[in-house]
């Protein structure tokens, strides 16, 4: 059959179409009347409204044209208002009880029927253009719908038809390839042309492994039997070479011993080897063990020197926080003065004490008593110098932690003697060092760095790790907590001056690091990985066995108390 021509694509008409396209372009019986047409698409109305003026649009139209920035009615150029907009039912009612001619008519249908009954008619009629129902199988014919039925029974070449053979539904353009190399129930010859016939091409496999003439190998190949031929020979080789065969099995029985006894050796071996390793292993565990308590022991030493060195050191500031640093110098000074004072009352008893030694052993009994109130005397003044060292001693360390002292939030740390402090560090000696404390201004936070030159946690041996500390002050009391400033933590440039490495970051008010400490200092946070020690030590930032470290923190937005 050819394929059919003519006729117009079906429309989708409903008497519930909601308006989502322009008007009706129907073949009607009797032509509309003019107040039926759409000014707009010049199309009958589909979903008909009225407008404020009095004219009739499609309901596609009038949206569209509510769309522009100042609608205006094509007809007398009036404001659109959408508030002014209806559904015209009548019109509607009208409009969908009009006759008109099927879709197709065009290909010979004479039904003439109500617009609104067309859509559904157009999915039943005869005449109706439609695809071969096997399509997707690979049918490209296109025909009228009444001749179909008549296609499908004696053209269609994808019609599906039940395989002779095997009852499998099979397209007929299909059939030749079905039958020459899927259906598993037409019978086929023997390849081996054994005679057998009618074999079911399933049962082809089966046969070929029973088939007389089919090539085999001898049963004894697994042990060194070279021999092949047709399977009707194979009984004759295997009578006739019973003796090679014994011999064969003979030879693979030796060489399985063999192997076993080499292999049962290897694993004795195994064994042994296992069982040194697991003596090793448990003397390592005890080995680590051991060193953990050990560990442990120096954790607890050296985190008592670290509060005790954080007590001196705050001990020694809290001298700023009730004197001044001219006060300091006052008192520093005046120790010197009382010092030399004693030095020189001390050189006067010496030379008073050689002088009578001088008069000789003639001495009177007076004599000797007055020897012996000035050797008294000594005495007492070299308590009193003794006294006065220790107390210039103390004055001197205090002056010099207040020189070094900051109170604007930044810390500038020189640190000397690289080599040998990373050397410490290597070897365990000691693991950190802690910078002097520096505030946030003279009543505000009290804070301090801590650095790890051989790297700590995740950085061990191969950065530099730097850490931001905040430490127990003498007016935490009236400063706001957790401490929120930004922390800026610096590895200076000593060559140009301008590649300073510096990481930057925000503390986390839920960090017990940050909480108002309750102990000389908090759990010190910051950066394991700082900078790698390979980049620390170049010679932009060692230089003189020296490097320097500065941190900034931003006290822009505090209040002093």
């Amino acid at each position: 059959m050819s394929d059919a021509t003519g006729g117009s694509p079906a429309v989708s008409l409903t008497s519930s179409d909601d308006g989502g396209s322009q008007g009706f372009d129907a073949d009607f019986v009797k032509k509309p009347d003019e107040r039926y047409i759409c000014p707009v698409c010049q199309l009958v109305l589909r979903e008909p409204v009225q407008t404020g003026c009095g004219h009739r649009y499609c309901k596609f139209c009038i949206n569209q044209k509510l769309g522009d920035e100042t609608p205006k009615c094509p007809l007398d150029g009036e404001d659109l208002k959408k508030e002014e907009v209806f559904p015209d039912k009548f019109c509607k009612r009208e409009i969908l009880s009009a006759i008109v001619y099927c879709t197709f008519k065009s290909n010979g249908c004479k039904v003439e029927i109500p617009l609104q009954d067309l859509a559904a008619h157009v999915q039943e009629c005869d005449f109706a253009i439609i695809d071969c129902i096997f399509k997707e199988a690979g049918c490209v014919i296109i025909l009228q719908r009444r001749h179909l039925s008549h296609h499908l029974e004696s053209e269609c070449l994808y019609r599906q038809e039940p395989c002779s053979f095997c009852g499998e539904l099979v397209a007929v353009a299909l059939f030749e390839q079905h039958e020459r190399q899927e259906c598993p129930n037409i019978p086929i010859i023997c390849p081996n042309s054994c005679g057998t016939v009618n074999i079911p091409r399933a049962q082809l496999e089966e046969h070929l492994k029973t088939c007389p003439v089919a090539e085999a190998e001898c049963s004894f190949s697994s042990h060194g039997c070279s021999f092949k031929g047709r399977r009707t020979a194979l009984h004759d080789h295997e009578t006739a070479s019973l003796m090679d065969h014994f011999q064969l099995v003979t030879r693979s029985l030796g060489s399985l011993e063999l192997e076993h006894s080499r292999t049962k050796r290897e694993l004795q071996e195994k064994n042994n080897e296992t069982g040194l390793l697991k003596e090793k292993i448990k003397q390592h565990e005890l080995d680590i063990a051991s060193m953990k308590q050990s560990i442990s022991k120096l954790d607890t030493k050296m985190t008592a020197l670290q509060k005790m060195m954080a007590s001196q050191t705050d001990r020694q500031i809290n001298i700023e926080q009730g004197l001044g640093s001219s006060a300091k110098k006052e008192e520093v000074d005046q120790q010197k003065r009382e010092l030399s004072s004693v030095k020189e009352q001390v050189k006067r008893l010496d030379n008073k004490v050689n002088s009578l030694e001088s008069r000789g052993g003639g001495a009177s009994s007076k004599g000797d008593g007055y020897s012996g109130v000035m050797e008294t005397q000594l005495n007492a003044h070299d308590r009193q110098l003794g006294i006065h060292d220790v107390r210039l001693a103390e004055m001197d360390l205090r002056f010099q932690i207040l020189e070094t002292a900051s109170f604007d939030g930044t810390l500038l740390w020189k640190i000397k003697d690289y080599t040998r402090r990373k050397h410490e560090a290597v070897t365990g000696r000691t693991l950190s060092l802690y910078s002097q404390p520096f505030y946030t201004s003279q009543f505000g936070y009290k804070m301090c760095a801590r650095v790890y030159l051989n790297g700590d946690g995740m950085g061990k041996g191969t950065h530099m790790s730097l850490f931001f500390v905040v430490m127990r002050g003498e007016y935490d009391a009236l400063l706001p907590w957790p401490f929120r400033q930004k922390v800026t933590l610096m590895l200076l440039d000593q060559d140009q001056g301008r590649r300073h490495l510096s990481d930057t970051f925000r503390p986390d008010p839920t960090s017990s690091s940050f909480k108002r400490p309750t102990s000389d200092m908090n759990i010190a946070s910051g950066c394991p990985l700082f900078v790698s020690q390979s980049v620390a030590e170049s010679k932009t930032y060692l230089n003189d066995d020296t490097i320097f470290i500065k941190v900034i923190v931003d006290c822009s937005d505090l209040v002093s108390p």
